[in-house]
């Protein structure tokens, strides 16, 4: 009898909405979702070929995000340079949605 279970890949697209959505607001603590982005983005990625534009695209979407989530540590979620910040994050989280994406069709 085989006991070893298929793995199957994750649903990128419910990663991705959550980390939008995490961006989108304040969050309870700023360590804990700087914790929580760096395990999804790390799931979403698990099944991709590990490429070095889509590790860059990474490593600049976290340190924008580690940024932002600082910045309403520190200023409060009225601070007006959060929509800047804001942008940031969600240009990069598009960049490494997409790498995704195009890695998980070849």
């Amino acid at each position: 009898m085989n006991m070893m279970a298929p793995i199957t890949g994750i649903d990128t697209d419910d990663v991705f909405s959550r980390l939008r959505d995490m961006i989108g607001r304040r969050p309870d603590s700023p360590d804990d979702a700087r914790t929580e982005a760096r395990r999804l983005v790390s799931r979403a990625i698990a099944y991709t070929c590990h490429a070095d534009n889509l590790w860059g695209a990474v490593d600049a979407f976290h340190a924008h995000f580690d940024f932002l989530m600082r910045t309403i540590d520190i200023n409060g979620a009225g601070d007006p340079g959060l929509r800047s910040l804001r942008m940031k994050c969600r240009f990069y989280l598009e960049q490494v949605e997409a790498l995704c994406q195009s890695q998980a069709y070849r």
